[in-house]
């Protein structure tokens, strides 16, 4: 909003349609710039924050905004105190995930390879957001951990209902309950690769998922093998 009201009150009331050019004023600063900027500066606070936490979990504002190469007052424009910047990173994570999500109508109609594309296409996700669950769950709740992972919740819990109806999964447990094991066992991996038990690119997570469901262990190697395939080959979406 600082960077509008500037923009706003560097604008002379006279003027006219002449003095603008693709949006923005000509002859005075532009509000996309501003815009542009306030965003990268939130994407720099961001990154520092996950990396300042990662480092060390009691790290403070000051400490992210030298991380980040900004002043301490740009640090408290986007995030108010130190609880909102935690919340912050949840958030980014939770958008993030809702980006894989959207893959969802253009992946093939296989329950089996679907379940292994979006848990290969997740992991970096996690593993990027994964210093969350060395010190969120202290500030935020558990409860709040594993709100990260609603949106997922029930367009995975349809798409197993689905393998279960072809025959794909085991419906030894209800979808809803196999579904909730899954995101169990996320948040276990992540914990495993914080510890660097884990170092692969997603394969464990997917390989795990689909055996949670019931898929034999060497076909979901097969199934995971493929998803990579599929990924390998698929144009990539805007933006990647």
């Amino acid at each position: 909003m600082v960077g509008i009201t500037g923009a706003r009150d560097a604008v002379s009331p006279s003027w006219n349609t002449a003095e603008v050019e693709g949006g923005a004023v000509v002859g005075n600063e532009s509000v996309r710039p501003r815009r542009s900027q306030a965003r990268a500066n939130r994407s720099r606070i961001i990154e520092a924050a996950i990396s300042e936490f990662a480092r060390n979990p009691d790290a403070s504002m000051d400490d992210v905004a030298r991380a980040a190469g900004v002043v301490r007052r740009t640090v408290y424009g986007h995030f108010p105190n130190r609880d909102a910047l935690v919340e912050g990173l949840v958030d980014e994570a939770s958008s993030a995930l809702l980006a894989v999500l959207d893959e969802l109508p253009t992946l093939p109609d296989r329950p089996d390879l679907t379940t292994a594309v979006l848990a290969l296409l997740s992991w970096p996700i996690g593993d990027r957001f994964r210093v969350l669950l060395t010190f969120a769950r202290a500030e935020l709740g558990e409860e709040r951990i594993r709100d990260l992972l609603v949106p997922a919740r029930a367009p995975s819990i349809a798409l197993v209902e689905r393998g279960q109806a072809d025959g794909v999964f085991s419906a030894y447990l209800p979808a809803s309950v196999l579904v909730a094991m899954t995101e169990a066992v996320t948040l276990a991996l992540f914990e495993e690769a914080n510890h660097g038990t884990i170092t692969d690119d997603g394969d464990s997570f997917a390989l795990a998922s689909l055996v949670l469901l019931g898929v034999e262990p060497s076909r979901a190697a097969d199934v995971v093998a493929e998803a990579w395939d599929l990924l390998r080959t698929r144009p990539a979406t805007p933006g990647a």
